[in-house]
């Protein structure tokens, strides 16, 4: 529409100032006329190219705003977890300490001694965006000792992870067992049995359904790590529930 209009004022124009005004009694109005059209056709693909390129750079900026501002609401997401997750962590160790000091005194220092290696673990990686695999699995292992004194051997890890190149963000495993034991019932009868495996860079953390009847779960945790791996490093976690099992699946950053 912009064209044609720019043609038809163009050729008015053309012929007001030479066919009338100048008295150009050797106007040839087709010649004018491609004449007016040669030049619309220049302009036209100089706006067009323009505005593409302006257009193309406001997009740019607009989506590197978006991310930008994705990530601050995403770490922001991830400071608050993390306060969230200290009181209610500190609540229930204080508790199993307390039961502990009535029932089984001789098991304390070993469970101060856990305790210790957790929280620290929590405070030094917990504002990091990647930590070693290798740091995490250790940290796992402290984190079950303490599921251990809580729950007795309701709940068993089976690690077959051999190779520990790589990095996860921190607390990944953690959170995942904390889920697996949240949402599923175990006893020293019948324990819940939680897999670890690496497929490739891959972690696969699987177990058994045995549902609790109610939980106050709400899912923030699996959210925070979908969130962070998708808008820090562009990957997927997967979790896959079917009729007897439920499955998370969490990439492998291979450097920092």
């Amino acid at each position: 529409m912009s064209f044609l209009l720019f043609v038809i004022a163009g050729v008015i124009i053309d012929y007001v100032l030479l066919g009338i005004i100048m008295n150009n009694n050797e106007y040839d109005f087709m010649i004018r006329f491609i004449n007016t059209m040669s030049v619309a056709f220049i302009l036209v693909d100089i706006f067009a190219l323009t505005s593409a390129f302006l257009y193309f750079r406001q997009s740019q900026k607009t989506t590197l705003e978006l991310e930008q501002t994705e990530k601050e609401k995403a770490t922001l997401q991830s400071q608050m977890l993390q306060k969230n997750l200290e009181p209610h962590f500190l609540f229930n160790n204080l508790s199993v300490l307390s039961g502990l000091a009535r029932k089984k005194p001789e098991q304390i220092e070993s469970f101060i001694d856990d305790f210790s290696d957790v929280y620290r673990y929590y405070l030094k990686h917990g504002k990091k965006q990647l930590a070693e695999l290798k740091d995490e699995l250790s940290f796992l292992i402290s984190y079950m000792n303490l599921m251990e004194k809580r729950f007795g051997n309701a709940y068993q890890i089976e690690n077959s992870i051999e190779s520990t190149n790589g990095f996860i963000i921190p607390c990944s495993l953690q959170l995942c067992i904390e889920n697996a034991i949240k949402h599923n019932k175990g006893s020293e009868k019948n324990p819940l049995l939680i897999s670890l495996s690496r497929k490739e860079d891959t972690i696969v953390i699987k177990n058994k359904l045995n549902k609790v009847d109610f939980t106050l779960g709400t899912g923030t945790g699996n959210d925070y790590l979908k969130r962070q791996y998708e808008i820090n490093f562009n990957k997927d976690v997967i979790f896959t529930e079917t009729d007897t099992e439920f499955i998370v699946e969490i990439p492998l950053i291979s450097e920092i």
